[in-house]
């Protein structure tokens, strides 16, 4: 052991994190913090004392934790502000037509290409691509882009809005689509007779045959914005009264149904989706998107090994990895994976994390990719939240900082953007700083590699 230093470690707030951790009762604590150099971190033992600490303390509790050296500074390093609106819906309309449970904002990727990329274009990449919200959004800035998820639902909700047709030629086929053929009886029927009357299923059925068959850009933007209409709480939805952006149960439907005095209703689908159309497309588009988006690519990989990308292509990344055991992808969206015909082998599903090790160590892998993918001083922007369990709050912000630690992302700045919640978060019962997934943290790192 080289460097040893004992110094009493006095923050309230890592305070109160700690003594949450060991089960702490009384108000009256310290602790010491033993520290000491090892290799490129500091290897650190946490001591906790009952009571005062004058004449001799009793040690009844401890933790050994590692701290990198980049924490050291960290102070130096954060910026709290509001750096991108917390108003609903500023950018483009483009980015709503489909709704996608845990995606961050369309500000938050324009306010780092703003500020990383504003003076040249380059190549965006996000290894969790979600709904596209930063392909479309580097393709509306000038950029192109490389969206990536293990998700194939993924894939379809950037690709389909790749090129974006005119709202003439898609109102032209949508009135051409014959939606009323009978349709034959399906095992899933039973369920779905939960959201929907049976003639809307009936045309739903039939659209869903149709976006099988043609990959023209008109029928697969008719088909987004038809998934964004398969269920949800006003009349411009396919269903009975449900939730807009997660797809719950049949039996919970059914629940819902009989508690609210309700049955599905026939709704006729095409009105819907023009309906829907005409409200995305209501501004126009840069006259440059289509020459970046049609430059685009789309990999459907595990972020631990991004096989299909060259190495030292990116300029910048901005992304927001799975959350810490918060959202079940795979159940939240069954109906649309119904829609789009989809079923996911296990090793193609989307990560869900119980432990704060196993989640670490797959940010871990996932860094020394992207650090392999991005361009000598490109930059990595990783969101993440706030963990509550109990009365301890962990900021994920740390443990990225420390997944960092050997792949080549040097720590440089992290922005914590001072937020309102959502609709769908005050659903929730999520209160800004006080339970759930809280605040946005951004994590800025530069590739050295």
């Amino acid at each position: 052991m080289t460097n040893q230093i004992a110094f009493e470690f006095l923050i309230k707030k890592r305070l109160k994190t700690y003594v949450a951790l060991c089960g702490i009762e009384s108000e009256f604590f310290s602790f010491c913090l033993f520290l000491y150099f090892n290799g490129n971190r500091f290897q650190t033992v946490l001591f906790f004392f009952r009571g005062k600490t004058a004449g001799r303390p009793k040690i009844f509790s401890y933790e050994v934790f590692r701290m990198s050296i980049a924490l050291k500074k960290k102070e130096r390093k954060i910026q709290i502000g509001e750096f991108w609106t917390s108003r609903q819906r500023q950018s483009h309309s483009i980015h709503y037509s489909v709704s996608y449970r845990a995606s961050f904002k369309p500000e938050l990727p324009a306010f780092f290409l703003d500020r990383y990329l504003s003076k040249s274009k380059g190549v965006v990449f996000d290894p969790f691509g979600g709904r596209g919200t930063t392909s479309i959004q580097a393709n509306l800035a000038g950029h192109c882009a490389i969206h990536n998820d293990i998700s194939p639902m993924s894939l379809f909700l950037a690709k389909s809005r790749q090129t974006i047709p005119s709202l003439d030629s898609m109102e032209k086929i949508l009135d051409r689509l014959d939606l009323k053929k009978k349709t034959r009886e399906e095992k899933e029927d039973k369920d779905l007779l939960a959201f929907y009357h049976k003639d809307t299923l009936n045309e739903i059925k039939n659209l869903k045959r149709i976006l099988s068959r043609d990959p023209s850009p008109e029928i697969q933007y008719i088909g987004v914005t038809a998934l964004s209409r398969l269920h949800g709480h006003s009349d411009g939805f396919f269903s009975v009264y449900s939730f807009p952006q997660i797809s719950i149960p049949p039996t919970a439907q059914k629940r819902n149904n009989e508690k609210r005095g309700i049955k599905p209703e026939y709704k006729e689908i095409k009105s819907r989706i023009l309906q829907k159309m005409k409200r995305d497309l209501k501004s126009p588009l840069p006259p440059f998107y289509h020459e970046f988006s049609g430059r685009n690519r789309y990999t459907n990989h595990s972020s631990l090994h991004l096989e299909s990308i060259e190495d030292k292509i990116a300029d910048l990344v901005v992304t927001s990895p799975p959350f810490l055991d918060k959202v079940n992808y795979e159940e939240d969206n069954w109906l649309r994976y119904w829609f789009l015909d989809i079923e996911l082998p296990d090793h193609k599903k989307p990560s869900i994390f119980s432990t704060l090790d196993t989640w670490m160590e797959f940010i871990r892998e996932t860094l020394k990719e992207l650090s392999r993918v991005l361009k000598s001083n490109g930059v990595c922007v990783m969101e993440v939240g706030d963990i509550k369990k109990g009365s301890a709050v962990f900021n994920l912000d740390e443990y990225v900082i420390e997944a960092a630690s050997d792949s080549g992302l040097e720590w440089e700045t992290t922005f914590i953007n001072d937020q309102k919640f959502t609709k769908l978060s005050n659903c929730w019962n999520v209160s800004n700083n006080e339970k759930g997934t809280n605040s946005n943290r951004c994590v800025v790192f530069r590739n050295f590699r």
